[in-house]
C-alpha cells in the first residue's frame, strides 16, 4: 500500500503547464505589485530583454508551496543576470483587485525579494501560455527568449527547489550552489 501511494504522489507532484522546453515566451500584460513596476502594468518581454529569465506562474499558495518558493527567490535575488518575475494569476473570477489585496495581506507572510506581479490575460494566465490548472505553481526559465527549462508542480515543496535552482544556474553558464548535507548521528 505505501508504494502506491508514492507511485500515486509522483504522478499528481509532476503535471505538463506551459510552454516546454525550445518554445519561444510570447508576450503578456502584467500589473506590478513589488520592485521597479510596482503599480504599473507593463509587457512581460519588454521586461527580459536581453537576459536569462525565470517567470513563476503562481496559482495557488500552500504553504509547502511558499517553502518552495522561498530558496528560489533567495537564489534569485542574487542574481543581477537573471529577469526574475512572480506572476500572481488572478484566480476563479479573474478579479486584479483582488489578488492585489491577497497579495497585500499576505506580503510580510510571502517576503519575497523578486518582483511580484497580477498576470492581467485573465485566471488561467496568458492564453497562449497553455498554464495547466492542476498546477499550483508552473516554472519556466528562458535564455534568448527560448525555453530552457520547465518545471510545473501540481503540490511544490521545498525539496524540489534544487532542481529549479540547479537549472537557473545553468541557464546562467554556473555551478549550482552547494546543498547543505544533513549531519547523520
Amino acid at each position: 500500500m505505501h508504494a502506491l501511494m508514492l507511485v500515486t504522489g509522483f504522478f499528481l507532484a509532476d503535471v505538463t503547464s506551459g510552454p516546454q522546453v525550445g518554445d519561444k515566451l510570447g508576450d503578456f500584460k502584467l500589473l506590478g505589485f513589488s520592485g521597479p513596476q510596482a503599480d504599473k502594468e507593463f509587457r512581460f518581454l519588454n521586461e527580459t530583454k536581453g537576459k536569462t529569465t525565470l517567470v513563476v506562474f503562481v496559482q495557488k499558495i500552500t504553504r509547502p508551496a511558499l517553502q518552495f518558493l522561498r530558496p528560489l527567490d533567495d537564489f534569485a535575488a542574487k542574481e543581477e543576470k537573471l529577469s526574475t518575475h512572480m506572476v500572481w494569476l488572478t484566480g476563479d473570477k479573474g478579479d486584479k483587485d483582488e489578488t492585489k489585496a491577497f497579495l497585500e495581506r499576505a506580503k510580510n507572510s510571502l517576503n519575497l525579494q523578486t518582483p511580484v506581479s497580477i498576470c492581467l490575460e485573465g485566471n488561467a494566465g496568458p492564453a497562449a501560455y497553455g498554464l495547466n490548472d492542476m498546477a499550483a505553481v508552473t516554472v519556466l526559465i528562458a535564455k534568448d527568449g527560448k525555453v530552457v527549462a520547465n518545471f510545473a508542480y501540481a503540490d511544490p515543496n521545498g525539496t524540489v527547489a534544487k532542481d529549479v535552482i540547479a537549472a537557473v544556474a545553468k541557464a546562467l553558464g554556473k555551478e549550482p550552489p552547494k546543498t547543505k548535507e544533513r549531519k547523520k548521528n
